[in-house]
């Protein structure tokens, strides 16, 4: 099973970067353990590690909460109307973001991990498939729009 320490350390780490690199307010549901992850997406960004602790960190979306980070990020400097490859970057870069927070956050509670460049992909229906011990955590971003969090721990 995954320490709580862990989870919480992720979480943490997770919501802090939504709200002060997104501008986005994140409210994230108590964990159900899954098997597989059933679900299929429009945007799937993953986030490898590796080191005393091994797995992904996965956060989907589809397209209109995407658009709502986007702009929410661009700050007014200009209107995402669609998921273009430059909303994709600015999705990547979140990504990139939560990455280093996660790294700082396992530092502090003493697991030394290596973190992967996020991996952002985009389609119709799309099905995620790993292995592991799988969390899922559903969310809401600024109270109205769907997010799914997985933590992935290899076993």
């Amino acid at each position: 099973m995954i320490d709580v320490k862990i989870v919480n350390a992720v979480l943490n780490a997770l919501v802090s970067t939504f709200k002060s690199a997104a501008k986005t307010d994140i409210k994230i549901d108590k964990p159900q353990l899954q098997n597989k992850i059933d679900k299929k997406y429009e945007i799937v960004t993953t986030i490898g590690f590796n080191g005393v602790l091994e797995g992904n960190l996965i956060y989907t979306l589809n397209e209109d909460s995407a658009k709502i980070i986007v702009n929410n990020m661009m700050q007014g400097m200009m209107q995402v109307e669609s998921i273009d490859e430059m909303a994709l970057s600015a999705v990547g870069e979140l990504g990139n973001m939560i990455s280093g927070s996660v790294a700082v956050a396992m530092e502090k509670i003493g697991y030394s991990i290596n973190i992967t460049p996020p991996s952002v992909v985009e389609g119709k229906e799309m099905k995620v498939a790993v292995d592991g011990n799988i969390l899922k955590f559903k969310g809401l971003l600024d109270d109205t729009k769907e997010i799914d969090l997985y933590l992935v721990v290899k076993k």
